[in-house]
């Protein structure tokens, strides 16, 4: 056995490392030399030489997530049971709502036996909840310790599912990404709330990312409305910053960039988009989740209905859910069970980690269940505003004419915020202007009837087009 190691070591150092993937080897690091010294004791075997299992996963996540998760549970599952693992990574292009909506067609075209992927991972609870609603997810078997540290709800948001058919593996925060060099040079002061991006001072100075485009642009978005007291007063807030915008992003990731780049002071980002941006520019750029503002939501996984490997899915969901896969998310790479190449920069959700990981995480992370640190929701008004018709009233009326909401915005700043116009912009469509009125919203758009919706969205867009003019309109 000594002879047969000393020769391998030689090999390993000499040759080109194999993987446990051939689409995604495991690039040679202190984490691939620890495993395969344990795989050759245990099993006395070279990684190579172990057998290979496949997973079909499916996931928005972008590459850097796959790569470092799969290498991490290939080595993982290398040391414990002697077997690799590939995965497969479907791209049915887009996001979480193409990747919803091409699921739900493959279940419902294969008359619910099956739709050949093992894992869905990623893209925010709604699409979970829909594909839960379908009957597409498979109830999970979580160990003790996930269910001990992840509650079940959190800041008025659900982290499992009541039936356990997804749970969140990690947690996503919103908040602003701004050029603190910039502000400095024109001498403005930095936003630390919300409402600070509905001032005039940011009037043409923000960017912001289409809301059908993007899912996260439209929970920041209903972020800023569940922050305020009430909905028409969190509406307001809205439409100010919407007002303000320079501009419109096709992505979130895009309006991240624009501080970056100089075309805008700030923008909404997700959290871990403008940490990144932050740790590549830390003495450009500045990241604020607001304190008591921001909501944290759940970043699901979960095991499709009768998956073809079903026994290894499982098995993934717990890697992820562990110590060991929540720490990829919060180390920084080259670091012990941190990721092998890249930051990944996200939240964990499991409470223990914040503990036994303090002091070596990355420094822009927050821990989420500190006292003070997320919102604290009215559970009525966080119902209330719904997600989808948030989106459509964003998108398919507010800011459908985006020269009239720009000047309209500067007009009211120009007037010094006259009451009489301010009442004008502030108006909701009459059958918006309660929670009640979204809930009857929510099921008029949800009408296979597509004349009706396409009547509304019409609607709509004619009351803000109206609302807008007659502030440009008024005398002064």
């Amino acid at each position: 056995m000594h002879v047969r190691r000393a020769i391998w070591l030689l090999a390993v150092a000499g040759a080109a490392l194999g993987g446990c993937a051939a689409e995604r080897q495991v690039p040679d690091s202190p984490q691939r030399r620890a495993a395969e010294e344990e795989v050759l004791r245990r099993w006395g075997k070279t990684l190579d030489e172990l057998p290979v299992d496949e997973l079909v996963a499916i996931s928005p996540h972008n590459e850097n997530i796959q790569n470092e998760f799969e290498w991490a549970f290939c080595l993982h599952r290398a040391v414990q049971r002697g077997r690799r693992v590939r995965i497969s990574w479907r791209d049915v292009g887009g996001g979480a709502s193409s990747i919803e909506k091409f699921l739900l067609n493959v279940f419902e075209q294969n008359r619910r036996r099956t739709m050949d992927i093992d894992v869905l991972w990623g893209g925010g609870e709604f699409t979970f909840m829909n594909l839960a609603k379908a009957g597409a997810l498979e109830p999970l078997d979580l160990p003790a310790d996930v269910i001990a540290n992840v509650p079940e709800q959190f800041a008025g948001a659900r982290m499992i599912d009541a039936d356990r058919r997804w749970i969140g593996s990690a947690v996503s925060g919103f908040g602003f990404l701004y050029n603190r060099a910039m502000m400095e040079r024109c001498g403005i002061a930095p936003p630390r709330q919300w409402e600070d991006l509905a001032d005039r001072r940011f009037h043409g100075l923000i960017s912001l990312a289409d809301p059908s485009a993007s899912g996260s642009a439209a929970m920041a978005y209903r972020m800023i409305v569940v922050s305020a007291p009430d909905w028409p007063t969190g509406w307001a807030r809205l439409l100010r910053i919407l007002a303000n915008a320079g501009r419109f992003t096709d992505s979130a990731g895009a309006a991240a960039n624009s501080p970056v780049l100089g075309e805008a002071l700030l923008a909404t980002s997700i959290d871990f988009y403008g940490a990144m941006r932050v740790a590549e520019a830390p003495d450009q750029l500045s990241y604020v989740s607001p304190p008591g503002q921001t909501t944290f939501s759940p970043d699901p996984i979960a095991v499709l209905h009768n998956p073809p490997h079903r026994e290894l899915a499982e098995e993934f969901v717990r890697f992820v859910m562990s110590p060991q896969g929540q720490a990829l998310w919060a180390l920084p790479p080259g670091s012990p069970d941190g990721p092998i190449r890249t930051s990944l920069g996200r939240q964990p959700i499991r409470r223990d980690v914040y503990r036994t990981l303090a002091g070596r995480m990355l420094p822009w992370l927050v821990d989420p269940y500190q006292p003070g640190q997320a919102l604290a929701l009215d559970p009525s008004l966080d119902r209330g505003v719904d997600f989808h018709v948030l989106r459509a009233l964003v998108y398919d009326a507010a800011i459908v004419h985006r020269d009239l909401l720009h000047r309209a915005g500067r007009r009211l700043i120009d007037s010094g915020d006259d009451p009489v116009l301010a009442a004008i912009f502030n108006e909701l469509p009459p059958e918006l202007s309660d929670l009640a009125g979204i809930r009857r919203a929510k099921a008029d758009l949800g009408s296979k009837d597509s004349k009706a919706v396409d009547d509304l969205h019409r609607r709509w867009q004619r009351f803000f087009a109206d609302k807008y003019r007659r502030i440009l309109e008024a005398q002064p």
